[in-house]
């Protein structure tokens, strides 16, 4: 795809977007060439970086000649959040400096488990990081094993769908959009695979509309996704966290919140809670009994 861009540019395109369709285009080229351009740019880090700035530089001051009450660049970096825990945190810390000393602001979406590191993250950026948390659907109880869900949270993470199809011709009855709701944990992006899931059984199956089995076979097939990576020795410390309400600040914490096994909650209070799909796991639900039977 960059390769093709980078041929169907026009001449009058800028040369920022030239150059940065081109390195786009190698960047997705072989191993081998990931490594030399990732080798060759270490080397001389400085030095590209203060070539940035001049590009930077003289685009500000072009977009202030047009548009005169320009305040500056912004540069948003999206989907960095899905970077493996262990080149985040090479990232973010290591090349903590680096990341900052381009002229312009930039956001980076980060994953949860940086921001979870015993490292802290806030030692090496400035202000204050913006965490978006799951929606809360849950009454939290710190001493409550499985908690009763929060109505008003129900119906916030319904409404998402609400606005997008017209429920009565989709689903037979608003039902089934709560159980996706509860199955979602308030997690957006999984609330929407759950739904794509249950449309496309529906359509299988030759349903008119999506009904409760749908449904039960979309949240199954995302517990049995989570079943395909979750180490087996991880069950034992979700146990946990859906007595305590709070993630181990480890290695095996952190890669619980990066994959999504375990979920964060906030508002009054900063707490987790294990994604509902996992809790249906047999695994899960033995390591809960012998936790629980292990309490004093």
């Amino acid at each position: 795809m960059s390769i093709q861009g980078e041929a169907t540019l026009k001449p009058e395109a800028p040369f920022i977007a030239k150059l940065m369709v081109k390195l786009l285009a190698q960047i997705k080229g072989s191993d081998k060439q990931k490594t030399t351009i990732r080798q060759t740019l270490e080397k001389d880090l400085s030095r590209l970086k203060a070539d940035i700035n001049l590009l930077l530089g003289d685009a500000y001051v072009k977009l202030r000649k047009k548009f005169p009450k320009c305040k500056g660049l912004l540069i948003i970096f999206d989907n960095m959040d899905r970077v493996p825990p262990t080149i985040a945190e090479h990232l973010f810390f290591d090349y903590a400096a680096q990341l900052q000393e381009l002229d312009c602001t930039i956001i980076y979406t980060v994953p949860i488990s940086v921001l979870c590191s015993p490292k802290n993250p806030l030692n090496q950026f400035d202000g204050n990081p913006h965490i978006v948390p799951m929606v809360n659907i849950y009454e939290l109880e710190r001493d409550r094993c499985h908690l009763n869900y929060n109505q008003t949270g129900l119906e916030a993470v319904a409404s998402l769908i609400e606005k997008r199809v017209d429920i009565d011709a989709v689903f037979e009855s608003r039902q089934e959009l709560l159980d996706l709701a509860k199955a979602s944990g308030g997690h957006v992006r999984q609330l929407m695979q759950m739904i794509q899931t249950a449309c496309l059984t529906a359509s299988t199956r030759k349903h008119p509309k999506v009904i409760a089995e749908d449904i039960i076979y979309a949240v199954k097939q995302q517990q049995f996704n989570f079943e395909r990576f979750i180490p087996e020795e991880h069950y034992a410390f979700l146990a946990q966290v859906c007595i305590t309400k709070n993630v181990s600040k480890d290695d095996i914490g952190q890669l619980m919140l990066f994959n999504t096994s375990v979920l964060e909650y906030n508002g009054d209070k900063r707490w987790n809670y294990p994604n509902p799909v996992v809790k249906q796991n047999e695994f899960f639900q033995k390591a809960l009994a012998s936790a629980l039977a292990a309490q004093p």
